[in-house]
């Protein structure tokens, strides 16, 4: 029996578009491809959620590569993307609905150092029972390790628990502790595989 659900974060409760970051300056279609690239798709972007580098020195690093004239896209991207926080439509009702029914809730994400600080202003945010970020135990998704130390810390029962993540990888590593994993489209089709999976909102 379900008690518990934990999420995945990033494109399940807030948007995470490294496109709409850079939008938010006057640049041209190449020059914002630059920032994108350089701070998002690298090995330091991955070391940030591993807790390996800052947001910060990612920037300063992104920095070092790029002209002058990109740095303020490179700052605002890497060390201010989630400025302003991004909603996935639907969700903040829903994990509503959930505590209201009596469900536990928890994250579970791949997130850098600043995940304390933007956290709180994630709509549905107060409604959950603990909240476990990759750059603060220095294992990231989908290791086995992390699931493990998630539901350790909270004391939780792997078979009581629903994984909802919208990476297949992250998924079949919630599956390998026990949890049963379910795949995050957008929230009306969540609605609707919770109802088959027996949770009625």
């Amino acid at each position: 029996m379900i008690k518990n659900i934990v999420f995945d974060m990033g494109d399940v409760l807030m948007h995470f578009t490294p496109k709409a970051f850079a939008d938010r300056y006057d640049l041209s279609e190449a020059d914002k491809a630059l920032p994108i690239e350089t701070v998002f798709a690298g090995a330091d972007w991955a070391l940030c959620d591993w807790g390996y580098l800052t947001e910060e020195q990612v920037a300063e690093r992104a920095c070092a590569k790029l002209p002058e004239r990109l740095h303020e896209a490179v700052w605002g991207c890497a060390a201010g993307w989630f400025d302003p926080v991004m909603p996935v439509e639907g969700m903040a009702d829903i994990l509503r609905r959930m505590k209201a029914a009596g469900y536990g809730l928890y994250l579970l994400s791949n997130a850098g150092n600043h995940h304390r600080d933007y956290w709180p202003h994630v709509p549905g945010s107060e409604y959950f029972d603990g909240v476990f970020a990759s750059s603060y135990v220095k294992v990231v998704k989908p290791m086995p390790e992390i699931y493990t130390m998630m539901l350790e810390r909270f004391s939780l029962d792997p078979k009581e628990c629903l994984f909802i993540d919208n990476n297949g990888q992250n998924l079949a590593g919630a599956q390998l502790s026990g949890m049963q994993p379910l795949h995050f489209v957008d929230a009306k089709k969540l609605l609707d595989d919770l109802k088959e999976l027996g949770i009625e909102l």
